[in-house]
């Protein structure tokens, strides 16, 4: 995907038409949707400085019927997402920032970073089953 935030919405929908094997819900692809988009768009502003050179990776598996995975890779330098702040604690809760990964982590079944933080990979199970 290039580094550009209008490269999100497209980029969202290819991959949930990529993923329909995997038996998500409605709610399940509503829910990927946002944190995908969320990933997207912290992989392209925050990892890639929305710097027209730089695309973002991304990979997508399906175990059909069973779950989706999306990979997304930013050349960035990564960031510590172990230090990622609850902003719903009443300290931050007025915080312009820090929400991305909160949210993510409560959209779908598995949020994994690698060590450096520059890749992220979002798991959803189907729940059809």
């Amino acid at each position: 995907m290039p580094s550009r935030r209008d490269a999100v919405a497209p980029t969202v929908e290819r991959v949930l038409a990529a993923v329909t094997r995997a038996g998500l819900s409605d709610e399940q692809r509503d829910n990927l949707a946002v944190a995908l988009s969320e990933a997207l768009a912290n992989a392209a502003v925050h990892g890639n400085l929305l710097k027209a050179e730089k695309q973002v990776g991304i990979s997508v598996g399906v175990k059909p019927g069973l779950r989706a995975t999306i990979e997304i890779r930013d050349s960035g330098a990564g960031f510590d997402h172990d230090a990622v702040h609850d902003p719903t604690h009443p300290a931050r809760v007025l915080v312009p920032r820090g929400r991305g990964v909160f949210l993510m982590r409560r959209l779908v079944d598995e949020l994994q970073y690698n060590q450096a933080g520059n890749v992220v990979r979002l798991t959803v199970h189907s729940h059809k089953h």
